[in-house]
């Protein structure tokens, strides 16, 4: 008699905290005015250059996570780049891979992409001031 093999998804090596982190803005517990604020941008299809503070834990990362799903749904791989500014903190790294993610085009129904630096207060000045070059050339 043959044994059925259980397929292992990907979502059994994953971490707790990042497989049952919520995936869309309406699964956030709470941050109620912050979420209705994000919601209006998904609604409008356009966002500022935010800036989100807070200690750690409270949820930053996975609100930005979660409004990337928002906008690009299954195309969030080519359209929203996720880096840790503590690791990757040099003027190498904006100008290289961020500035080099938000060259290429925007083939997507929204008509932008999201970086999203997490622990940007970390980031070299040489690198701050590449970003800030960068969002003015990129931001359109």
């Amino acid at each position: 008699m043959k044994q059925k093999i259980s397929m292992e998804k990907k979502d059994d090596y994953l971490p707790w905290t990042e497989k049952y982190r919520p995936k869309r803005l309406k699964d956030v517990i709470g941050h109620e005015e912050i979420i209705k604020v994000m919601e209006a941008f998904v609604e409008k299809k356009n966002m500022p250059h935010l800036l989100f503070s807070g200690p750690p834990g409270v949820g930053k990362t996975t609100v930005a996570i979660a409004l990337a799903h928002e906008f690009f749904d299954n195309e969030i791989a080519n359209n929203f780049l996720e880096t840790n500014a503590s690791d990757e903190r040099g003027i190498d790294v904006i100008r290289g891979k961020i500035k080099e993610f938000a060259r290429a085009l925007t083939a997507n129904k929204v008509g932008f992409k999201i970086i999203f630096l997490d622990e940007a207060d970390a980031l070299t000045s040489d690198a701050q001031h590449a970003l800030r070059r960068t969002m003015e050339v990129f931001s359109k």
